[in-house]
């Protein structure tokens, strides 16, 4: 029994190893980091915003926008425009996935053709929750739409993520928005102010969990064989 307690505590640090090793695996190519966003231009000029009391969708589909990354030690500086998809629907929930494609393009917002790399479903963000809150700032109104999901990377890897965009209805308010929204109106006259988004990779602490039952099971299974 000492010797097999011996070698479950001298197979500990190889089982924490093949995880860590793992883990930098996906760190490596995994979509980590946080980008801002701002409005693209297409061939029929700037996007389209739209918002219903149940949804928000966008032309032309799909929409083009500029990435900012930031560059402290993320990875989505590789990046400068994804494509947008086309609708978000709040209730029940429902979304064109991918919701975002992530690529490069000469200028960063600015597709005036095809564009490979924001169409081939790599460095995707997929979106699984959505909601929209309306505030008002001075004069106009901010409706802000709060985004949970997945980005996947070109390897498969995946990150939590979450984001926000925040979209500006010039001269109303709350009230009145609300009561269109009520009415079954469609709001068409918003502007793109931006957005925000973040991915983030498992905490080490988990990865240490994950390495202790690892090595746990190896010693019940020697355990069991002897």
């Amino acid at each position: 029994m000492k010797n097999q307690i011996v070698a479950s505590i001298a197979a500990l640090p190889l089982a924490l190893g093949t995880v860590f090793a793992g883990a930098g695996v996906a760190e490596a190519t995994a979509l980590t980091g946080q980008f801002q966003l701002s409005s693209g231009i297409s061939a029929g000029g700037l996007s389209n915003i739209f918002l219903t009391e149940n949804s928000l969708y966008f032309e032309p589909v799909p929409t083009p926008i500029a990435i900012d990354a930031d560059t402290d030690g993320g990875t989505f500086s590789a990046f400068n425009t994804a494509y947008i998809s086309n609708i978000i629907t709040f209730s029940p929930f429902v979304a064109t996935n991918p919701f975002l494609d992530l690529g490069s393009t000469a200028l960063p917002g600015v597709v005036t053709g095809p564009e490979p790399s924001l169409t081939d479903g790599l460095n995707i963000f997929n979106l699984d929750e959505a909601s929209f809150r309306l505030s008002q700032t001075g004069a106009n109104v901010s409706v802000e739409v709060d985004l949970w999901g997945d980005f996947v990377s070109e390897t498969g890897e995946t990150t939590r993520g979450a984001g926000s965009l925040t979209f500006q209805i010039n001269n109303d308010t709350v009230a009145s928005v609300q009561q269109q929204l009520d009415n079954g109106e469609t709001i068409g006259d918003m502007t793109f102010s931006g957005g925000l988004f973040s991915a983030s990779v498992p905490e080490p602490a988990t990865l240490f969990g994950l390495g202790v039952v690892t090595a746990g099971l190896v010693t019940s299974r020697r355990q069991k064989k002897s």
